[in-house]
């Protein structure tokens, strides 16, 4: 009888890592910070890079279950330097997954909101932002755009 449970328990662990971590995830976002709390789940950014109108980070966290939502969290203001940066931080709601498999998946972020936000503070036309999000370690992450 052990052997049986401990059988089906096996089975059902292993099914559990199966299923499909996102589908039909909502659009990944940015967002305004706002005080509300996006999610604050463990995880790992592997790595990050800007290019043209995107960011994309590859990150890790334990998990296989459910569906996982990310969220860009940026600072409502830029820091004044040359050239400006903006503080952000990734929110992670892992929504209740218990299961352990160590999942890896890129997730990409369209920077628009950044794009108009700079141009909400300092005008229409080109621009360049140093995006600081915490955890993420390296050489700065630019945004550059045109007007």
């Amino acid at each position: 009888m052990a052997s049986i449970g401990l059988l089906l328990g096996l089975f059902g662990a292993s099914g559990c890592r199966e299923s499909p971590v996102a589908p039909g995830a909502p659009e990944r976002n940015v967002v305004v910070e706002d005080g509300r709390n996006r999610g604050d789940d463990p995880y790992v950014v592997n790595s990050a890079a800007v290019d043209g109108h995107e960011l994309t980070l590859e990150v890790s966290y334990g998990g296989g279950c459910e569906r996982h939502d990310f969220t860009l969290v940026i600072s409502s203001t830029f820091l004044e330097s040359d050239p400006v940066q903006l503080r952000a931080l990734l929110a992670h709601e892992a929504n209740g997954d218990a299961c352990e498999a160590w999942i890896t998946e890129s997730i990409d972020f369209d920077l628009a909101l950044v794009r108009t936000r700079y141009q909400e503070f300092y005008g229409p036309g080109a621009g360049t932002v140093v995006l600081l999000i915490t955890g993420v370690s390296g050489d700065d992450l630019v945004y550059e755009f045109a007007g």
